[in-house]
């Protein structure tokens, strides 16, 4: 399976997006985007630190989003707060090449989404403007 991650973070961004590096390399063949600043979606407090991951993993969808509550949760994430030490999403995934299926509750993608996910994702840009109509 090839799945499709967002991750930010807006305290100790570096660190704890080193750490999901590296938890991240372990599950499988990965591709990281450079990792970017860009100010939060709401438009108050710091900036974030956001990257996108390719991960090539046999793991199944529900093992891949449990293993991202886990690696927040490990990073020190505290929920419903606006003090993000580690925020990964699943955005989307794909099995065998067949058409990649979108998490609808992450849509409309956010710039903070779409800006690293264009640098790994041959064609990113042609599967957003499908999704925008």
């Amino acid at each position: 399976m090839r799945y499709w991650l967002a991750l930010g973070s807006n305290d100790q961004p570096q660190s704890s997006l080193d750490f999901a590096c590296l938890e991240l390399a372990k599950l499988g063949e990965v591709l990281f985007s450079s990792r970017y600043e860009l100010p939060p979606r709401s438009g108050v407090g710091v900036d974030y630190i956001n990257m996108a991951v390719r991960l090539d993993s046999e793991l199944t969808v529900d093992a891949v989003r449990q293993m991202i509550y886990q690696l927040e949760d490990a990073a020190g994430r505290i929920r419903k707060s606006s003090v993000i030490r580690l925020d990964i999403d699943l955005i989307a995934w794909e099995e065998g090449g067949a058409k990649p299926i979108f998490d609808t509750h992450r849509l409309p993608l956010p710039m903070d989404v779409i800006v690293p996910m264009e640098e790994i994702w041959v064609g990113f840009g042609g599967v957003v403007g499908l999704l925008m109509v």
